[in-house]
């Protein structure tokens, strides 16, 4: 039998994509989570998948795998392929195509009916047919229903199934579709409604094109739909994270919001744990396993209580019961308005004040001063006095003019 490229575990193939899209520098005998054959077999599926894409490099050590692409000239995230790859049977794939064509007429029609003609018309003419019992087409027609593909309706003790009615015009949607596609944390959705589009054959040309286009969160739709879904219906979610050194924990929160960094791309849950009660900001790469739960009582208590917080939270830290406060005293000659205006713009939770014709004040009461610290460098040469609460902060600081030799 010819290799199938089917998935039954998702898991799997998002933590392979990881390794080889992000840290694409491991040979095969260094990946010590798997097998050596549980790699060639992943490997040779995201081939199958991403084609030219995966590329390797040869040293010393051996063959790295790793995926190449330029985000910036993409205009349709190629990652989505392994979305639409699912693992099925003969006779899964069999009753598909055979209820489908029963319902093609748009009828109502009863399980009864359904089985009557299964037997009746498309099994009657094999010397060895395949059977399907009344609770496999149920479970299946009942699956069909929550996808949308079928209606049932009730009534009284009948039960009847028809073809969902389909009234949207795509093709009015085109350009907002391959818009949503791919700056929408759940873009899969958009991608798939995008083949359907090429299927009709709506020919549109790429108006769009993205200077920072971070392909990778793809990965995480899975996870994602079950973020939103706890958060729009305030339900308790139960997950597993994993930290750098692989070690796992399992938590059960309430979440609360979704954080998207604006430089880096990542994807971060915000959320009250349930044991300790403290706010806090998950990584949804390293988000495992996740599972909806029961309504969380105290939902919209969270809300206020993150609420109070958020406007001091720089990044994405927001465990400190108190806050920091920062001083910055920063020199801006005379014709220099554009750093005044990039005070100004990326001052977020802080505030500027002009004390004199060359020194600006910036000052800020966040939740982690640490989290700053890469913005606070980029105005190296200009600050003229700095104070923080966190005393870490000045030691960092100092420790890199210290390197820098100044």
């Amino acid at each position: 039998m010819a290799y199938q490229e089917l998935i039954k575990n998702f898991e799997n193939i998002r933590g392979y994509m990881n390794e080889f899209f992000i840290y694409g520098f491991k040979t095969r005998e260094e990946y010590q989570d798997k097998s050596s054959r549980s790699y060639d077999n992943e490997r040779r599926r995201i081939k199958s998948y991403l084609g030219d894409l995966v590329t390797f490099t040869q040293n010393a050590k051996g063959r790295g795998v790793f995926i190449s692409l330029d985000a910036s000239a993409t205009t349709r995230n190629p990652l989505y392929k392994a979305f639409k790859s699912k693992s099925f049977t003969a006779k899964d794939i069999t009753l598909h195509f055979i209820m489908l064509d029963i319902l093609s007429d748009r009828r109502k029609h009863t399980l009864k009916e359904i089985i009557e003609r299964i037997d009746s018309v498309y099994l009657d003419a094999f010397e060895e047919p395949v059977f399907f019992d009344e609770s496999t087409l149920r479970k299946k027609l009942n699956e069909y229903a929550t996808l949308g593909i079928v209606e049932i309706t009730k009534e009284g003790r009948c039960v009847s199934y028809q073809i969902s009615e389909d009234n949207i015009r795509l093709a009015d949607y085109n350009d907002a579709v391959r818009y949503f596609a791919e700056i929408n944390p759940l873009g899969v959705v958009g991608s798939y409604i995008r083949d359907r589009l090429d299927d009709e054959n709506v020919n549109s040309m790429d108006i769009f094109s993205f200077k920072n286009n971070y392909l990778m969160n793809a990965y995480d739709s899975e996870i994602l739909e079950k973020v939103f879904e706890g958060i729009h219906e305030k339900k308790i979610i139960e997950f597993t994270n994993i930290n750098m050194s692989k070690t796992e924990t399992e938590w059960k929160a309430i979440p609360l919001k979704l954080y998207i960094s604006a430089d880096g791309g990542r994807n971060y849950l915000m959320a009250k744990d349930i044991e300790y009660g403290q706010m806090r900001a998950f990584r949804i790469d390293y988000i495992r396993k996740i599972k909806v739960c029961d309504y969380a009582i105290n939902y919209n208590k969270a809300i206020e209580d993150f609420d109070k917080i958020k406007e001091h939270i720089w990044g994405v830290s927001c465990q400190n019961k108190t806050f920091e406060h920062i001083q910055i005293d920063i020199h801006v000659a005379e014709h220099e308005d554009y750093i005044v205006s990039r005070l100004n713009r990326e001052k977020r939770c802080g505030k500027v004040t002009r004390l004199n014709d060359t020194t600006y004040r910036f000052e800020a009461d966040v939740c982690d001063c640490i989290e700053m610290l890469p913005w606070i460098r980029t105005f190296f040469g200009r600050i003229e006095d700095i104070k923080c609460d966190n005393k870490r902060v000045i030691e960092i600081l100092l420790d890199d003019l210290m390197k820098m030799g100044i």
